[in-house]
């Protein structure tokens, strides 16, 4: 099969007469033709364009103007490949038709260009923002250990090297170093089309158990007590209804049911939805502070201030759903910032820094001997409700545990006096 280079298609691209939007939204999907054809170890030809079609359908089960874009991308494609050199023929607008294909291999990416791939493709499968780039800070630093940004060429033995060093030299915990294999496992099966095969003979960082820190009732008071405005709102919901640090900072309008008192967590750990209790002490100021939300959404309306951020299939299925009052944020940044992924300027919800140092400011002021967090407010929670003699299976619900056995770390209160063992030395 003749091979046929095609590496500036995106110089090319960048240089066509066609809109903006089309060169962005042609760009990426030429990526994940391409990236497709290299995961399935196949030629760039009129055949595998029609396979990542009907794939790609399917796959996102998309409109059919998605289609049609895709579509037009990749014959855009095929056409700058032929008049650059020769090369197969555009696909016809006949896409069903079982004629044979064109032979004919076009080079997709250049094997350092590992960056734009990955991002490419961990976002065409609507990974977080926050999963992408913690996947991009490990494949950087494999890079950096490897000491080329040619990673396509390497394999195992090398990404074997790395994770033994992050455990023995960084001394690295068995989570961390889960998560380094998981982001190289991403980029080279998913981006590069390569089996790395099996990786149980690398050095496996030690697991430790660790025992959480929780408040009692009295600390959890003068905590409470040391905060106020909208942090102190924050912390009695995230305590009141045992939420996530992202859980709290995510939440929409609509996803707070002040009349039955319910929290709708959509889209948690596992990408799972569950309902949590909202404090009945938390009702009335949470809907003074949702006044002034609606305020601010107001006057972010009258100023065309783009609409908040929505998962990318909402996006383009509502493309207005953004400006609607029920998706935004229950706690909208004070100032507009610019979005990382498609440049525009609009209203976050606040910044989990800003919580923690909040917390951790407090925890200062009510003089806590105990390292507090955010995520200690979640351990507070679970404590105090199996001290109330809530059944475990219920606490596992209401924390969204996926096994009962992570629940059970909370048992720490079976230990203390009147509710379980009791010292022996306490009946001499």
């Amino acid at each position: 099969m003749r091979e046929i280079r095609f590496r500036d298609w995106v110089q090319v691209l960048n240089q066509a007469e066609v809109s903006e939007r089309e060169k962005k939204s042609w760009g990426i999907t030429l990526r994940w033709y391409l990236s497709f054809c290299q995961r399935g170890r196949v030629a760039v030809t009129v055949q595998s364009a029609r396979d990542f079609i009907v794939w790609a359908e399917q796959e996102k089960q998309a409109e059919r103007w998605q289609v049609e874009d895709w579509k037009n991308a990749i014959r855009w494609f095929f056409r700058e490949a032929k008049s650059c050199q020769d090369s197969p023929s555009p696909p016809s607008s006949d896409w069903s038709m079982k004629s044979a294909c064109p032979q004919g291999v076009i080079e997709s990416l250049d094997a350092r260009d590992w960056k734009s791939a990955f991002l490419t493709v961990v976002r065409r499968r609507n990974y977080s923002y926050r999963t992408e780039q913690s996947y991009l800070v490990w494949i950087q630093q494999f890079a950096k250990h490897v000491g080329t940004s040619n990673l396509a060429e390497l394999g195992a033995e090398q990404i074997k090297a790395f994770l033994d060093g992050l455990a023995l030299n960084h001394c690295l915990s068995a989570s961390s170093q889960r998560q380094a294999l998981n982001a190289l496992v991403f980029l080279y099966r998913e981006v590069f089309g390569k089996d790395l095969g099996d990786f149980s003979d690398y050095h496996h960082a030690k697991a430790r158990s660790h025992m959480p820190v929780w408040l009692t009732h009295e600390e959890m008071g003068r905590l409470l007590n040391s905060m106020e405005g909208i942090s102190k709102l924050m912390a009695e919901v995230m305590y009141g209804g045992g939420l996530r640090l992202m859980e709290l900072l995510r939440l929409r309008v609509k996803d707070l049911d002040l009349a039955q008192e319910i929290i709708t967590i959509r889209g948690g750990k596992g990408n799972k939805d569950r309902l949590a209790p909202l404090a009945h002490a938390a009702v009335r100021p949470l809907e003074e502070h949702l006044q002034v939300v609606r305020r601010m959404f107001d006057s972010d309306r009258a100023a065309n201030v783009a609409g908040v951020w929505l998962p990318e299939g909402l996006q383009r299925k509502y493309p207005k759903a953004g400006e609607e009052w029920q998706w935004d944020w229950v706690w909208p940044d004070k100032q507009l910032s610019l979005d990382p992924r498609s440049g525009c300027q609009r209203r976050h919800h606040v910044l989990d820094r800003t919580f923690q140092i909040a917390i951790k400011v407090a925890a200062r002021k009510a003089n806590l001997n105990k390292r507090v967090t955010p995520h200690v407010l979640r351990h507070t929670f679970a404590t105090h409700l199996l001290e109330a003699h809530y059944d475990i299976r219920t606490v596992q619900e209401l924390l969204g545990h996926r096994n009962v056995e992570t629940t059970q770390i909370y048992t720490h209160v079976m230990m203390k006096p009147g509710l379980g063992v009791k010292s022996p030395l306490d009946s001499l």
